[in-house]
């Protein structure tokens, strides 16, 4: 391998009116080794890593464009392509991807490959296989699972695209190991370049992505050398927990009895509840399944349990029941943690702060080592549970008294969150300086109105909730009264899901005879992109839908103010904001905002702007009517303050997935995130000033980056389209004929 590549700068040109001026190693048209190190890149970042090793292989090897959508695990790789100086190319669905990387090397007629970055190999699977029966040189880019959960399936993530897609593509392999990759890639474009020419497909898995190792010059080239220590590996432990030693106690080496609750297990489970100062019970997916209503509630009250629902388990028993918490107590205090029907993974963080567990399985691939547990009930949810009651009645056990006033506190802990939440949502509301006179909603007050004109309806509406950045912030919102009220594909990474699912729902409450109350679907812009056009057989079956779509123009653009810049600044040249290339002006990840209020005038639905928090309960209250009375889809556009972003994007796992952009480019969210979680790992960040930790609720203060942005807005929604035509009349470009844009008012 070479020590440098030559970016092609022609096409280039910069805009730097106002906006931050980066010292990067790539900015001299250069994407080298020797650059890094003389930045001393690598105490305070992740790197080498495995995304630098593709981006500098498939450089080498003539490719110019990438195709993709970002997110989760294709961070890394996404970005080391573009400071690569590698054109990457976002769109709405990963298919989309593959069908224009597909035509893009018809054209060149095989004689260059394309390269194609995808999460969810799921999602590409016929456009492949078409690029495959056409010969098409592609370079597929996939993130599979982590080794340490192999099989444990937790996301759409986790596939294992090299064996879904090796019947179509000439070469499918797993690289495990990050000194392999620049090696891998070169064979990879050789092999889809070789005739008969056609695409072929490496999947990286997150454990190579995470791994720190360090790099070794010599007189050949970049030689890696790897230690597979546990000190230098990137597994940030509680996340990658797969294991822990003598999880069932004593009884850690006998087999699980799958009979529906054991006479040994019962009675393990009875006398630990009997016993329990502090228990704490959730119940997730596989009780929706089941239809243990009954049985859960019974169980619940026997044992005065404070209980929480989590995803499809919500409402198994109803969210207005006097035991119900809408989350979590203090972890400290939960002493025994009861767990029916959950799948305990990703989104739980493996149970890693959980205290001892009493777990209800339906099988025994649902009940987990990684959890200590004093019984392990494996078979029926109903009879299990009941089982359990039936035993402490016959032996006289119940529920301990200091059990009952951790109830109770349960109980005034759960109201006094909820109105905790209710002022704060409202804190952002019409009154807010910045929304009071800003064309556009904030997540936090949306949420709390979505609650409140549910109620209208009792707490009944089925919600589909799809848009990521909207999903952290309403689940705490809403109150579920009935089974499959809270429909999603969350929590399995899924996007753009909730147009067929509420479609879905809504059908199926016709069918069961339900009152046909509005379903609604929480929808995020790139979400509608995957498959919008669908509605139109709400509109045919006359289907009650509201989908209410956050439009904030992009994927999550508010992860840009931690990691990124306001202007894409850590992205390469080519891709950051208000630059020129080949004389179109680039807008980093976003785009403009689209009018989705249009697409229903085309599908025979209703369709309404929203972007004044001072109408908008009026106007979710009026979508729900229209779409109760007359049977028919409202469309609601909603324009969303792209300040803001899902709190997840500064969590330690999402902190891992940015750990490869260098230190000193980070805004100072980026810094004071990276330096909360992983201080302890970088060496270099201690010695940096420490800067408060973000909330996710907060918008951007105007000089919190001390320098301005181009084309992002901190007042006005239209001003953003506004900036973007004016970047074009600067250059001396004609106005893009596409869209007409309407005046923007001083």
């Amino acid at each position: 391998m070479s020590d440098r590549v030559k970016i092609p700068a022609d096409d280039i040109v910069k805009e730097y009116k106002k906006g931050k001026k980066v010292s990067k190693a790539e900015q001299k048209g250069e994407f080298s080794y020797a650059e890094r190190q003389k930045r001393q890149i690598g105490s305070r970042e992740l790197w080498p890593n495995v995304g630098f090793d593709i981006a500098v292989a498939l450089k080498e090897n003539g490719v110019t464009h990438a195709f993709g959508a970002v997110g989760g695990r294709t961070w890394q790789i996404a970005d080391e392509l573009s400071r690569a100086g590698i054109k990457v190319i976002t769109v709405g669905h990963e298919q989309t991807a593959v069908y224009m990387a597909d035509a893009y090397t018809q054209v060149w007629r095989g004689q260059k490959a394309a390269a194609v970055f995808c999460s969810v190999s799921a999602n590409i699977y016929s456009a492949l296989q078409e690029a495959f029966l056409t010969a098409s040189p592609i370079i597929v880019l996939t993130v599979g699972t982590e080794i340490e959960h192999d099989s444990m399936h937790n996301t759409l993530q986790d596939g294992y695209s090299y064996r879904f897609l090796e019947t179509i593509t000439k070469w499918s392999v797993r690289i495990q190991f990050p000194w392999i990759t620049p090696g891998a890639v070169t064979l990879a474009c050789k092999r889809a370049l070789a005739k008969p020419t056609g695409p072929v497909n490496l999947e990286f898995t997150p454990t190579a992505m995470l791994m720190k190792r360090e790099l070794q010059m010599d007189t050949i080239g970049a030689v890696f050398t790897a230690d597979l220590s546990k000190e230098d590996y990137w597994k940030g432990e509680q996340w990658l927990t797969s294991y822990v030693p003598g999880w069932r106690y004593e009884d850690t080496g006998k087999p699980l009895d799958n009979a529906g609750g054991s006479p040994e297990e019962v009675k393990k489970a009875a006398e630990a509840l009997a016993q329990a100062k502090k228990p704490f019970l959730v119940m997730g997916e596989w009780a929706a399944w089941e239809l243990c209503d009954d049985e859960l509630k019974e169980f619940i009250e026997y044992w005065s349990l404070a209980f929480n629902t989590r995803r499809i388990g919500r409402a198994v028993v109803s969210e207005k029941h006097p035991n119900h918490l809408r989350g979590f107590p203090a972890h400290e205090e939960i002493e025994l943690m009861i767990s029916v029907g959950n799948k305990v993974g990703f989104f739980d963080e493996y149970a890693t702060w959980w205290p001892p567990a009493i777990q209800f399985a339906d099988s025994e691939l649902r009940c987990y080592q990684y959890m200590k547990s004093k019984a392990v009930l494996v078979g029926g949810l109903k009879n299990s549970l009941k089982a359990v009651v039936e035993y402490a009645k016959a032996h006289n056990l119940g529920p301990t008294a200091e059990a009952k006033e951790f109830l109770k506190a349960n109980q005034e802990l759960h109201v006094k969150l909820r109105e905790n939440r209710k002022k704060r949502a409202y804190q952002f509301g019409p009154e807010h300086p910045r929304y009071k006179d800003t064309p556009h909603l904030h997540f936090g007050y949306c949420s709390q109105i979505i609650r409140e004109v549910c109620e209208e309806y009792d707490g009944k509406p089925r919600v589909m909730i799809d848009g990521y950045s909207m999903s952290d912030f309403v689940m705490p919102y809403l109150i579920h009264t009935r089974p499959a009220s809270c429909i999603t594909a969350n929590d399995q990474a899924g996007v753009g899901h909730g147009v067929g699912l509420a479609m879905g729902a809504a059908i199926a409450q016709r069918e069961k005879g339900e009152e046909e109350i509005p379903v609604l679907a929480l929808m995020g812009d790139s979400g509608m992109l995957n498959g919008g056009f669908d509605m139109d057989v709400a509109v045919r079956e006359r289907l009650p839908i509201v989908y209410w779509i956050s439009n904030n123009g992009g994927w999550m653009p508010g992860m840009k103010y931690p990691w990124y810049g306001p202007n894409w600044d850590t992205m390469g040249e080519h891709d950051v904001t208000g630059t020129i290339f080949k004389g179109v002006v680039q807008m980093g990840e976003e785009r403009p905002l689209l009018k989705f209020e249009k697409l229903a005038e085309v599908i025979g639905a209703v369709g309404m702007v929203c972007e004044w928090e001072r109408d908008f309960k009026a106007q979710l209250s009026e979508a729900m009517k229209i779409a109760y009375e007359q049977k028919i889809p409202v469309l609601m556009n909603c324009i969303m303050d792209s300040h803001l972003v899902n709190k997840a994007v500064c969590s330690p796992v999402y902190t891992l997935m940015y750990a490869h952009i260098p230190f000193d480019e980070l805004p100072p969210r980026g810094k004071a995130v990276r330096r909360h979680w992983f201080g302890h790992f970088f060496s270099g960040i201690s010695e940096e000033p420490a800067v408060t930790f973000p909330s996710a609720w907060e918008p951007m203060a105007e000089d919190e980056l001390g320098y301005e942005s181009r084309m992002d807005y901190f007042d006005t929604t239209p001003g953003y389209e506004a900036a973007w035509l004016e970047e074009y009349r600067k250059a001396g470009i004609a106005k893009p004929p596409i869209k007409e844009f309407p005046p923007v008012e001083e």
